[in-house]
């Protein structure tokens, strides 16, 4: 059989969804030894699958969430006579008439709405999501079956676009292995904190700082455990620049907390790594996740994660993790104050983080997909 996957989100430039395709890809190929497939990639990944057997490359730049991906892509779809098409993301073409399966990795856009969600003018962010409500509440319809990272995403998919619970497949994400555990020297660890301006305690959040993601409850936090504790806490947030970042700043400023905020930017995986390895936990505070693999990559490394009890993140980090309310910066200070003066707790969540990192693997959600796409084309 000839399977298509719209891989043009390969790679890390696409974030989450990027190390998705990637490892969606790769460990398909591995484990598929008798269909053919054909990858709809952009040039700048295409070298990488040139001579791979039973793969065909088909160079594609046309652009994410763009009119030609609607009008263009899927005659080069219909073009490669596919018996199925997989698209990893709810951006597949309304008009395309094969079978497909769509993976739905959450519905934020659906909560996380608003002038204060975007960069764009009032007018064009009303079009824009009105062309996601339209494309997301059709492509369901149209699509055979739908993967889901999470039970929470499923039962979304299910209540908010009447997809029936048999349509839809969970196939959990794993972390990637991009964050290694590593242990640093003395003087490599006087070198990171000089190189971040960070001092010990610190704990750290990694991500984008976008409203739903909740950043704010952690300035508040800091600002209040620092108020009353003899010893001072450090916040260091690695997240790349951006319009929300920029916002996020004037913020730590008028409350003149640049002391005990560190805004680092991007940071590379290695000195991740390394941050993780010195960093008291993770703190993760979002409300809205469909699967929350920051703080998963945190747990396959020993560091402990704070999270919020919102949305996905108590299935995905079971008991290894210690909750709080993500709409009450008081139980987040409760819980860091708590977590600072119990060894016994940290070393507990770290091993169960380790533990709870190890469920999931990437090479059994990608025997999951292909369990799907054996269950389509026999039909």
């Amino acid at each position: 059989m000839r399977i298509g996957i719209d891989a043009r989100l390969y790679g890390l430039e696409h974030a989450g969804l990027g190390r998705y395709v990637m490892r969606l890809v790769e460990d398909i190929l591995k484990l598929d030894k008798k269909n053919d497939y054909v990858l709809f990639l952009k040039k700048a990944h295409a070298e990488k699958f040139k001579n791979r057997k039973r793969v065909k490359v088909v160079v594609t730049n046309i652009p994410i969430y763009s009119f030609a991906e609607q009008t263009i892509l899927p005659f080069i779809f219909a073009k490669e006579k596919l018996d199925l098409l997989h698209v990893p993301h709810f951006n597949a073409p309304l008009i395309y008439n094969g079978k497909m399966v769509l993976t739905i990795h959450d519905l934020i856009k659906h909560d996380s709405k608003g002038p204060e969600t975007t960069t764009r003018n009032r007018w064009l962010y009303s079009i824009k999501r009105l062309g996601y409500l339209t494309l997301t509440n059709g492509i369901v319809g149209r699509a055979d079956h739908i993967l889901v990272p999470s039970n929470f995403v499923k039962e979304d998919v299910v209540k908010r676009l009447h997809v029936p619970s048999e349509k839809i497949t969970v196939t959990y994400e794993a972390a990637t292995g991009s964050i290694k555990e590593v242990a640093l020297t003395d003087e490599e660890k006087i070198k990171l904190l000089d190189k971040y301006h960070l001092t010990q305690p610190f704990i750290v959040y990694t991500g984008s700082v976008y409203p739903h993601k909740n950043v704010d409850i952690l300035v508040q936090a800091i600002e209040k455990h620092n108020q009353n504790k003899e010893v001072d806490l450090q916040l260091a947030l690695i997240c790349s620049r951006s319009v929300f970042w920029e916002r996020l700043n004037q913020k730590i400023v008028q409350k003149n907390l640049q002391n005990r905020i560190k805004l680092l930017g991007f940071v590379e995986d290695e000195d991740v790594s390394k941050l993780y390895s010195l960093a008291l936990a993770l703190v993760h505070p979002s409300k809205m996740e469909g699967f929350g693999l920051t703080g998963l990559e945190a747990m396959s490394v020993g560091l402990p994660v704070i999270s919020s009890n919102a949305s996905c993140l108590p299935e995905v980090y079971g008991d290894a993790a210690l909750y709080f309310n993500p709409d009450d910066v008081d139980d987040l200070v409760s819980c860091l104050e708590t977590y600072l003066k119990d060894q016994d707790l940290r070393f507990t969540m770290s091993t169960k983080g380790y533990q709870q990192a190890r469920i999931y693997s990437w090479q059994k959600m990608a025997k999951e997909t292909l369990a799907v796409y054996k269950q389509l084309l026999s039909k």
